[in-house]
């Protein structure tokens, strides 16, 4: 059996061990702050905050109302849907590619069958879009556009970085 002091110094360390992850959390920050409902336009948080943000957070120069109207227009139920049916068929091609055998007919119709959902998803989208560029103010589609043209160009950014690292030789 163990010592009385010996199983104290245990329990002590076990509590420190188990309380660390809440004792770590770090405050919420203060208004104006990066973080939770932290609005403040891109350029004055930085490009890090940015990839961080979820997609919502990218429209901050929008109004509460705008960025509802394009809340419900991105996270539609629809829009769920269609994912999943775009997914199930690019599986279908990765296990026709992974196949021992590669049976090129039967990759070919899979890949027509993921690019014809492809373009049905693509395609309900922007009829969502539309309808939500309708319900907005000029204002919120000018902030829309002007946030979509800087995510492009980030993406771009981000694209050219990678392509112009070098592949390591084997």
């Amino acid at each position: 059996m163990m010592p009385p002091h010996r199983l104290l110094i245990l329990l002590a360390a076990l509590a420190g061990l188990l309380s660390a992850p809440a004792l770590a959390q770090a405050p919420e920050p203060p208004p104006g702050q990066p973080g939770a409902g932290d609005y403040r336009p891109w350029a004055e948080r930085g490009p890090r905050a940015e990839r961080r943000a979820g997609p919502l957070q990218r429209f901050a120069n929008m109004s509460p109302e705008g960025r509802q109207v394009l809340a419900e227009a991105m996270r539609g139920e629809a829009g769920a849907e269609e994912r999943a049916r775009v997914r199930a068929a690019r599986d279908r091609v990765l296990a026709l590619v992974a196949a021992e055998r590669l049976d090129v007919a039967a990759l070919r119709r899979a890949m027509e069958e993921e690019r014809r959902l492809v373009e049905q998803q693509h395609a309900a989208r922007q009829a969502r879009m539309l309808a939500a560029f309708q319900k907005m103010s000029a204002e919120d589609r000018r902030a829309f556009a002007e946030n979509a043209m800087r995510g492009r160009e980030m993406a771009e950014l981000r694209a050219e970085r990678w392509r112009s690292r070098a592949v390591p030789a084997r």
